[in-house]
C-alpha cells in the first residue's frame, strides 16, 4: 500500500508539472488562478481514482506479488530438485565409470588367463605331437631295421650258400654228409 501511495504522489507531481504549461494562455502569461484550479481538479481526480480503484489495484498488485513469490518458491524448489537430480546423476555416472573400469580390468585379467591357458595347451599339444612323432619315428626305424636285418640275413645265407656251392667239391660234400650222420648217431 505504501508503494501505491508513492506511485500516486509521484504521478500527481509529474502531471501537475506538465499541466501548468498546457494552461498557458495565448498571450504568453500563465494565470495562477487557473493553474491552481486545474491542479485542484487533477488532485481531486487522482484521489477519486485512488479511492475507487486503489483497493482493487492494491489487491491485484498484492495477488500478483503473492503469485510472484509462489513462482519464485516453486522455481527455487524445482532448482533444488534439479540440483539433487544432477548430483544423483553425477554420482551414478561416477559409479558407472568405476564399474566400467572394474569390468574392463576383470575382462583384461580373464583374457590374460585364457591366453596363458591356450598357450599352455598349445605347448602341451606340441610336446605330445613331438613325442608321438618321435615314437612313430622310432617304431618305423625299428621296423625298417628288422626288415633290413632279415634281408641281410637272407642275403648272407644266399651268399654263403653260393660260396659253398662254388668252393665245395664232391669229396667235401661226402665228408660233410658223413660228419653229419655221425653226429646224428651220437646224439641218438
Amino acid at each position: 500500500m505504501i508503494h501505491l501511495r508513492h506511485v500516486l504522489a509521484t504521478s500527481f507531481t509529474v502531471v501537475l508539472s506538465l499541466v501548468t504549461p498546457a494552461f498557458a494562455s495565448a498571450e504568453g502569461e500563465v494565470g495562477w488562478g487557473k493553474t491552481l484550479f486545474h491542479g485542484l481538479n487533477a488532485a481531486i481526480l487522482f484521489f477519486f481514482i485512488y479511492y475507487v480503484f486503489g483497493p482493487k489495484v492494491t489487491a491485484a498488485l498484492q495477488s500478483k506479488s503473492k503469485q510472484v513469490a509462489r513462482d519464485i518458491d516453486e522455481a527455487t524448489r524445482l532448482q533444488a530438485e534439479a540440483s539433487a537430480r544432477l548430483a544423483a546423476a553425477e554420482a551414478d555416472l561416477a559409479a558407472l565409470s568405476g564399474k566400467a573400469s572394474a569390468l574392463l580390468d576383470e575382462l583384461r585379467r580373464e583374457g590374460e588367463v585364457e591366453r596363458d591357458k591356450l598357450i599352455s595347451q598349445a605347448k602341451a599339444e606340441a610336446e605330445r605331437i613331438t613325442a608321438e612323432a618321435a615314437r612313430t619315428a622310432q617304431s618305423e626305424i625299428a621296423r625298417v631295421k628288422a626288415r633290413l636285418e632279415a634281408e641281410l640275413g637272407n642275403l648272407a645265407v644266399e651268399a654263403a650258400a653260393r660260396a659253398l656251392r662254388e668252393k665245395t667239391t664232391p669229396a667235401d660234400q661226402r665228408r660233410l654228409a658223413v660228419e653229419y650222420l655221425t653226429r646224428l648217431e651220437e646224439r641218438s
